[in-house]
């Protein structure tokens, strides 16, 4: 279009990485006509109802989200899983279709590719004075996370943004305080919460909620810092009184031969320092009870006073004795456990 176009609107086009709107190219002073005979020759072609772009072929992601919000108008932002794959959360964010949030008054016309939300306070929610507009991160994330199919999806997508470091628990938490009608919002809160006091991933809240809390055993400091090797690690849960750590490995960071190598030479660290480190992984989601069992007959041996508490009327756990008949720990110092045994 730059045959009949002055560079002002050549450096729009530029701005807006192709797209254009019918109204732009009409304060242009580009008619129907002309629009229509470029359209017929293959030079521009149209993405949305009023909305184009001046190339032919696939239209870039980027330059389609510049034309969804061209054909709603100024008062339209990004939101929902568009938002969250501009701005870099890790996620299956399909590139269509183009989520919008509009105004709640406006009423509007739907077209194919574009999921509008209409929202009250829109103006409230915006980042800054972006192009195009932009809702925050954390609004993107606790709408579309409140819509998951459930709500160990929502709380997990919840704990994965504050591990990518994109946003925080405080930051969330602050936002709810002005999303009171978002479903989800009570569970939300709590897990937020937690991470706060260092939860940072799914499995660790299956492990605080279905090990911990719910066989009463003593909570571990989380996210522990301690010296390796001249470096500073983290352990997710540490049971300090009792030189005890549990580390939860997901398939993420623990997969390949060097993190496996990692994880040993950590394991082997704390076995140095007379520590004894449990690893559990996704079986924590099938049966959290075999894993309390472990952990508490480990803390046990180690002098915890407590006893481990049933979750259920059916849950396996019960009181652990360190010594005499019927004990955990045979004559001969082996802990045994579910599943193998412990020296002592």
């Amino acid at each position: 279009m730059n045959g009949f176009l002055g560079k002002q609107f050549g450096e729009l086009l530029q701005k807006q990485l192709g797209a254009f709107s019918w109204r732009q190219a009409r304060l242009e002073g580009v008619s129907d006509k002309m629009i229509t005979a470029r359209l017929r020759s293959g030079r521009i072609q149209r993405v949305y109802r009023g909305a184009y772009v001046n190339f032919t072929g696939a239209v870039p992601w980027e330059t389609r989200i510049w034309a969804a919000w061209l054909a709603y108008g100024p008062d339209a932002a990004l939101g929902g899983e568009t938002a969250l794959r501009r701005y870099g959360l890790d996620g299956d964010w399909a590139a269509e279709p183009v989520w919008l949030d509009l105004p709640h008054h406006r009423r509007v016309r739907r077209q194919p590719g574009i999921v509008i939300r209409r929202c009250r306070d829109l103006d409230g929610r915006l980042l800054g004075s972006r192009e195009p507009p932009i809702v925050r991160l954390e609004v993107a994330l606790l709408t579309v996370a409140s819509r998951r199919p459930n709500g160990d999806a929502a709380l997990a997508m919840v704990l994965d943004a504050c591990r990518q470091r994109l946003t925080t628990p405080r930051r969330l938490l602050a936002e709810l305080d002005q999303l009171r009608n978002l479903p989800r919002r009570e569970a939300i809160v709590q897990v937020l919460r937690d991470a706060g006091a260092g939860v940072e991933s799914w499995l660790e809240l299956v492990y605080l909620e279905r090990v911990e809390r719910a066989h009463g055993l003593p909570v571990a400091t989380r996210q522990a810092l301690g010296p390796l090797g001249g470096t500073t690690i983290r352990r997710d849960c540490r049971y300090d009184p009792y030189g005890v750590i549990v580390e939860v490995d997901g398939r993420i960071g623990h997969a390949d031969v060097a993190s496996q190598w990692r994880d040993m030479a950590r394991d082997n660290a704390a076995a140095v320092d007379a520590q004894v480190t449990l690893r559990f992984g996704y079986q924590l989601t099938g049966d959290p009870c075999a894993a309390a069992a472990q952990v508490a007959a480990v803390l046990t041996y180690r002098g915890w006073p407590g006893r481990p508490t049933r979750c259920s009327p059916t849950c396996p756990v019960g009181p652990v004795r360190a010594e005499g008949p019927g004990s955990s720990i045979t004559r001969n110092g082996r802990l045994t456990l579910p599943g193998g045994s412990v020296e002592g």
